[in-house]
């Protein structure tokens, strides 16, 4: 049975007025005309008769053609989302359900009806379909974290503004200029099933549909199958973005890694960050920290004549406020900002990355664009992320220069160890029930050794060692760059045979030939009391039990760097309390005695029975001093990295 919809009591009284207004000059016609009577009152007589006995008829028609109207929207409507929902399941394109999505709206609402965000990163974007969106911001900051008692958290449905503002304080800022503006008058988040989607925003015009059970169950039904088909959309869309980013940032690597000359490494980032964002006028800065200005090094899509603006002092302009603050910044429109100092009239809008090494800003990256809002946060993210790249390949840059110009390589090497330094971690993180003791030192000034600890959650340890081939500076930039592979590759929670096996195409492409790495990566879960690892042909760490009977950790595969899409295992292993793990890298046990005769993994093992029960600094200190009386010297061959753990 159709559901009548509900009459206007002002628009009712308005067409009856019409109508009976319209049949009392009829009636005075007819008089006229036919009778030749000028009667006003028996017309009025005659009109006052017909509304008696047609009145409820009257009512009936009007309610009819009201009725018919809506339901033909209503049809309209249906068969829209009908094909709307067709359409969704033969593509998993992110871009192209999009804009799908953008025709279902414009085909069922008007344009200056409703207003859409959808979540990327960090922030809601808008999405532009009309000129009436332009009044408002186009991000909105909010992050995924915490959405317990909020409007994303329980079943879909429409929000009015009002409801929204009262309910939920903490989400005003995601709706303050719309409901100030009167335009927007309800709210309908859009969640898929696991991730938040973004949201709508409606005016008016949608009243009569939310007040029909059906029809409003119906709309939020459309609205969750959306969310849902781009939430899928979004994710296979991520994974295949990433991809290619990985791809990208290997051969911009192998570009600006490809000399050590810094104007040709600087040209060599400009050049390659096409490959990663669009933008019309690109520039690179340093810091001359003597003259404390930053100093245009390269640049490309600027005037001549415009560098005279160069360089900028570090209180001008929002580079010098990016670069003393170390914070990355994205700057809509450029008009707005009280920080813009003006180089190129025709940019709009700008994206600002601080270049950092050592935790010191050496520089940033300035991006400008001829549109207002250009620039994303997931283009934020990946210029952070090359930008430390870049950081590195500069350094080195750098680094090199220096040794050329004052011949004084032992000075640079002093700051390149510096570098490397920084980029290990400088305090060992751990989770309750499990201790961790590090000695790391390079044979020479920097070294190949590397090695990282860090926490999963709260319950889990990761654990990386590896060791470069070779000694000394480039066995330590090779170092530099399979950390960064490594810890860009952190970024999602990943398998250890995963990170592995990437980290492998990365080294494939980002050294050249007849350099490799070893690596072991594995993972503690203090709450399954389990270790997952994979070998890749590295020193296999000793894990040591209550029975002192040592168990070696080969499983794995071949060192990294050599052989694209190497297949690897991972394996996982038992823990209890008492447990210890030792890793190491080949200064430990290859160094030699006055005989010739190495240290050996099985001599190492008898001194981690010798000493069990004792904390992993006591037991860490036992065996370096060990080492050290063996080879009866305080300097090693090679370098040399030592890292205990002793599980609760």
């Amino acid at each position: 049975m159709q559901r009548k919809l509900k009459l206007n009591k002002p628009l009712l009284i308005l067409l009856k007025l019409i109508v009976y207004s319209s049949f009392y000059y009829g009636c005075l016609w007819v008089l006229n005309t036919l009778f030749q009577m000028d009667n006003p009152s028996l017309a009025f007589l005659m009109t006052i008769s017909v509304i008696i006995v047609f009145r409820g008829k009257f009512t009936e028609i009007t309610q009819r053609i009201i009725d018919r109207s809506f339901y033909s929207r209503l049809y309209r409507l249906k068969q829209a989302a009908s094909d709307f929902r067709r359409e969704m399941n033969e593509t998993l394109d992110y871009d192209e359900l999009l804009i799908k999505s953008m025709l279902f709206m414009e085909k069922t609402f008007s344009p200056k009806d409703y207003l859409i965000y959808l979540h990327r990163d960090v922030a809601f974007e808008k999405v532009h379909h009309n000129d009436v969106v332009k009044d408002f911001q186009q991000s909105i900051p909010f992050t995924t974290e915490d959405v317990e008692d909020s409007p994303f958290e329980p079943a879909m449905q429409f929000y009015s503004l009002e409801q929204m503002w009262m309910s939920w304080p903490e989400y005003r800022m995601l709706i303050g200029e719309h409901i100030h503006s009167g335009h927007y008058r309800f709210f309908i988040p859009l969640k898929g099933r696991t991730q938040i989607v973004g949201f709508a925003l409606f005016n008016d015009s949608i009243h009569n549909y939310l007040n029909v059970p059906e029809i409003r169950d119906f709309l939020v039904n459309i609205f969750r199958t959306a969310s849902a088909v781009l939430e899928n959309a979004s994710t296979y869309s991520n994974l295949k973005r990433k991809s290619l980013e990985m791809e990208l940032l290997l051969e911009v690597i192998q570009n600006i890694t490809a000399t050590l000359n810094l104007k040709d490494v600087l040209q060599g980032i400009i050049e390659n960050l096409s490959l990663l964002v669009s933008f019309d006028a690109a520039a690179i800065f340093l810091l001359d920290s003597r003259q404390k200005k930053l100093m245009e090094k390269v640049s490309i899509g600027y005037r001549k004549g415009s560098s005279e603006k160069i360089p900028l002092k570090l209180n001008d302009g929002i580079a010098s406020w990016v670069i003393r603050n170390r914070e990355s910044n994205i700057t809509p429109d450029v008009r707005q900002s009280g920080h813009y100092y003006a180089v190129r009239p025709e940019t709009l809008s700008q994206i600002t990355v601080p270049i950092i090494t050592q935790g010191n800003a050496i520089g940033v990256l300035v991006l400008e664009s001829n549109e207002v809002e250009h620039f994303t946060h997931s283009d934020l993210r990946l210029l952070e992320l090359f930008s430390g790249m870049a950081a590195i390949a500069i350094r080195n840059a750098q680094l090199y220069g220096d040794s050329v110009k004052k011949s004084q390589l032992e000075s640079d090497l002093l700051d390149a160890s510096k570098v490397q330094k920084a980029l290990l971690p400088r305090r060992v993180p751990t989770i309750n029930g499990v201790s961790i003791d590090v000695f790391n030192i390079p044979s020479r000034i920097v070294g190949g050794d590397i090695y990282d600890v860090f926490r999963i959650g709260q319950d889990q340890q990761g654990i990386a060692i590896g060791d470069v081939s070779g000694k000394g500076a480039p066995a330590a930039m090779l170092m530099a760059v399979a950390y960064a592979g490594f810890k860009s590759l952190l970024k999602e929670i990943h398998p250890v045979v995963t990170v592995i096996a990437r980290l492998n195409n990365f080294m494939v492409e980002a050294i050249s030939t007849g350099h490799f790495l070893t690596f072991f990566y594995g993972v503690i879960d203090r709450e399954k009391m389990t270790f997952t690892y994979s070998n890749a042909g590295h020193n296999p760490p000793i894990l040591l039990r209550e029975d002192k009977d040592p168990c070696y950790l080969r499983d794995g595969g071949t060192v990294l760097g050599f052989i694209a899409n190497q297949k690897y295992v991972q394996t996982t292993v038992n823990l209890q309390s008492g447990d210890y793990l030792c890793f190491y890298t080949d200064g430990v046990t290859e160094i030699m005695n006055e005989k010739e005769e190495e240290f050996g993994e099985e001599r190492l093992a008898d001194l981690m029975r010798e000493n069990y029960g004792k904390p992993a600094q006591e037991m860490r200190q036992v065996i370096i001093e060990e080492v050290k009386n063996f080879a009866s010297s305080i300097d090693f061959q090679d370098d040399l990295t030592l890292l205990i753990v002793s599980i609760d």
